[in-house]
């Protein structure tokens, strides 16, 4: 095969991964996928020049041909940085594209032999291997075995082969040639090229990937927890009582039964004294006000491994999961004095009435639950404003 061929083979090779990567782009919503897909294309388009163009000048192929391939990394790692949460195209990639080109193309005209041509783009792409190899680092370690294999071999592999090709032409004194000539070098550069780029591509693709599906997971992790949220407090919801709170008691009493000593739990039901008052009086916005500061309350009395949650628009649930009655009534009787003297209301000042019960050998979790809700009941007809136990 001559490198003719090897040049079109190599066209159409890269235009089909620059094809592939864009539709990927575009079904992804990725940019950075788009800008290595630019680059590939503009890759393609040279190769293509080559082959098409074969009978042209050296200088004009060498000097298209240089051009496009760094243009095609500094895109290439544009796309990675971006990958990275990088700027895609930093002010010394500019800066180093138009340094790099100038001298390159003072050489190609004013130097008849090929090595000052290889050793400026060799140098350059080394120097974005390196520099992007330092963005992707902290990417690179959470890459599974496989995947950081393949980037690695792209990353380190083919500047290796640059520089190593780069030390063969010096030391060879190799005349001018070009990637249409019938040499070694030329042939392996090529065939090199053809496996490489292939794998930089993939080494994006999984790059990608890796990204998407870690951004899917956080979205899910995300939409599940704001299921069991109550988005005005933070605090768990009905919904999370329902699913996990009830299945987490349950497991706590079962592991007691194993055990020598008993570990007593208990619920405490909160409400607001007269709450529909306060947002007839303050408004809606006030009464959200008066909700979260109630939130914080029983967040700093419950303590790590306790449950809260809001049930209502006004209501509350602390599980305490190793008190008993009597440890529970104290906590609660401290929340409501707690509630009743706050210096500084945000809105207005408020009272709550509380119901305990503690957990009875056997019972369920929604018997549990109503004998505090009657103890809650109870205290609101008391006269509000106190706590109740359950019988």
């Amino acid at each position: 095969m001559d490198n003719l061929t090897l040049a079109a083979a190599n066209a159409f090779i890269l235009l089909y991964t620059s094809v592939n990567l864009l539709v990927i782009s575009v079904q992804r919503k990725s940019r950075p996928l788009r800008f290595i897909s630019l680059g590939y294309f503009l890759l393609a388009a040279a190769f293509f020049v080559i082959f098409f163009f074969s009978q042209a000048p050296t200088e004009i192929l060498a000097l298209t041909f240089n051009l496009s391939f760094s243009l095609f990394f500094f895109m290439y790692f544009a796309g990675i940085r971006s990958f990275c949460g990088f700027k895609a195209w930093p002010v010394k990639y500019s800066l180093l594209l138009t340094l790099g080109y100038t001298l390159l193309t003072l050489v190609i005209i004013l130097v008849p032999v090929s090595f000052p041509r290889i050793a400026i783009t060799s140098l350059l792409v080394v120097y974005l291997f390196g520099d992007v190899l330092v963005s992707i680092w902290p990417i690179w370690k959470r890459l599974p075995l496989v995947e950081r294999s393949l980037s690695l071999l792209a990353l380190v592999g083919y500047p290796g082969y640059l520089l190593a090709r780069l030390l063969v032409i010096y030391r060879e004194s190799y005349a001018d040639k070009f990637m249409t000539d019938a040499s070694v070098e030329s042939t392996v550069t090529q065939l090199f090229m053809m496996v490489n780029f292939s794998v930089l591509a993939s080494v994006a693709y999984h790059i990608d990937n890796r990204l998407l599906l870690s951004d899917l997971q956080n979205k899910n992790q995300l939409l599940d927890e704001q299921s069991i949220t109550d988005q005005l407090t933070g605090l768990y919801n009905r919904r999370y009582l329902e699913q996990m709170a009830s299945r987490e008691i349950i497991r706590s009493r079962n592991d007691q039964q194993h055990q020598d000593s008993r570990h007593p739990v208990s619920l405490i039901l909160l409400d607001i004294d007269a709450f529909a008052t306060i947002t007839d009086h303050h408004g809606t916005h006030k009464g959200n006000q008066v909700i979260r500061e109630m939130a914080d309350l029983i967040q700093a009395a419950a303590q790590k491994q306790d449950i809260v949650v809001r049930l209502a628009a006004s209501k509350f649930l602390l599980v305490l999961l190793e008190k008993s009655k009597h440890e529970a009534l104290m906590v609660a009787e401290k929340l409501r004095h707690q509630i009743e003297t706050m210096p500084e209301p945000m809105v207005c000042p408020y009272t709550a009435s509380l119901g305990v019960a503690e957990h009875e050998t056997g019972e369920n979790f929604e018997h549990w639950f109503n004998r505090a809700a009657l103890a809650l009941d109870q205290a609101k007809k008391n006269g509000r404003n106190r706590v109740v136990s359950a019988a």
